[in-house]
């Protein structure tokens, strides 16, 4: 059997050596640097990625502290706005209620007045006509005037 024949093994031993050798040269010197520098750029890129999620984190961290705080300041200034005009409104109220009962306080003395000069010229007015009608009455009632 040629397989088992020990004078084939050193020829053989001799290029597996050979061959192997190139092989492994080849792939130190092309195949690993090329591999290495893949590598060495995927971790870059993974950290400059990371560096960047940090930075836009914080960004946005310290951007949603500005937020919070301009938003609590924009609403005490709308409550207080808010508050200015209800006083404001409630201070309106108040002086037109305030005109309203003079108003009406002066119209009612007007018509007090009114009233009492009415009384007064109907009295002036009908008092004869009402004595006078009196009288006659009496008359034919059968009692004598007292005047």
């Amino acid at each position: 059997m040629p397989q088992l024949d020990i004078s084939t093994y050193t020829p053989q031993i001799f290029w597996l050596i050979i061959i192997f050798s190139i092989m492994f040269g080849v792939f130190i010197g092309v195949f690993l640097p090329k591999l290495s520098s893949i590598f060495q750029k995927r971790f870059d890129s993974a950290k400059h990625a990371d560096q960047q999620i940090q930075n836009l984190s914080e960004a946005t961290a310290q951007l949603q502290k500005t937020y919070d705080e301009k938003k609590e300041i924009a609403l005490k200034d709308a409550q207080n706005y808010i508050d200015e005009a209800l006083a404001s409104i409630r201070e309106n109220h108040e002086n037109q209620l305030q005109s309203l009962e003079q108003d009406i306080q002066q119209e009612l003395k007007l018509l007090q007045k009114s009233y009492k000069q009415q009384h007064a010229d109907f009295d002036e007015t009908y008092k004869d006509i009402i004595n006078e009608s009196v009288i006659q009455i009496l008359n034919k009632l059968g009692v004598k005037n007292g005047r």
